[in-house]
């Protein structure tokens, strides 16, 4: 069985051929679009977000998360929303705007508590740093110890 263009994509990106991962992210968008697979879409925009990450363009980073959300809630799933979510909060943690970056993990891990996913130790980890970093120690130390939990 061949992989998807999204287990490509990812492959690339994971093994740092960030130019792979940007073409195999492109062309799963195109495919996505051409279709009308929306869900697809939030996908190749997912991946085209990580890679702006990588190559350090916070702006399209943001532009693509945003754009991935707005498709994800226009399909009524919440779990759709949750990629798209983190690579916001991500953005705005990155960028150093720390107090969007925070209202962002908080809405991800209530959105991931509401789902049932564990993916919520992964965003009290990232919210621990936006506390270290805006200087709230016993603020980070908390979260630290709760994403351990």
């Amino acid at each position: 069985m061949s992989e998807s263009l999204y287990e490509q994509a990812l492959a690339a990106l994971r093994s740092g051929d960030d130019h792979r991962a940007r073409e195999r992210s492109e062309e799963l968008l195109r495919g996505a679009q051409g279709v009308g697979d929306a869900e697809g879409e939030v996908g190749g925009l997912c991946m085209l977000a990580r890679v702006a990450l990588r190559e350090g363009d916070v702006a399209r980073m943001t532009q693509l998360a945003t754009e991935a959300r707005e498709r994800a809630r226009g399909l009524g799933d919440p779990a759709t929303e949750r990629m798209p979510l983190h690579l916001q909060a991500a953005a705005a943690r990155v960028a150093g705007d720390l107090g969007r970056a925070r209202r962002l993990y908080e809405e991800s891990i209530d959105l991931n508590r509401s789902l049932g996913n564990a993916f919520v130790a992964a965003e009290l980890h990232n919210l621990a740093y936006v506390e270290l970093h805006d200087g709230n120690l016993p603020q980070a130390k908390e979260l630290f110890a709760q994403a351990l939990e």
